[in-house]
Formats: C-alpha cells, sequence, structure tokens
C-alpha cells in the first residue's frame, strides 16, 4: 500500500511503503517490494535465515 508520509527509516517525505512485518511506512529506497517489507525487516530474516544456532 502507498501513503504520503515521512519515512521511518530515513526521515525524508514522499510515497511510503507499508512494511508487511513490522508496519512502518517507508520510501521506496527502504522498502523491499520483491518481499513485502522494509530493509531492516529483511536484514533480520536474513540474519535469521543464515544464522547457525549454537
Amino acid at each position: 500500500m502507498e501513503i504520503m508520509g515521512i519515512c521511518a527509516i530515513c526521515g525524508k517525505p514522499g510515497i511510503m511503503h507499508t512494511c508487511g512485518l513490522c508496519g512502518r511506512n517507508v520510501c521506496s529506497e527502504h522498502f523491499d517490494a520483491a518481499h513485502g517489507v522494509c530493509t531492516e525487516c529483511r536484514a533480520k530474516i536474513n540474519k535469521q535465515k543464515y544464522d547457525i544456532p549454537p
């Protein structure tokens, strides 16, 4: 979903996308459209996916 607002990550105004995991509104630069999540949530997903438990 696209709305006008301020990016929760960088603070820039413009068209925002809502992260499917955390619900934050972020700009196109901080949104992974292929997965529907913000770049911070995508980084957490990648970390969890590749971390090997002790």
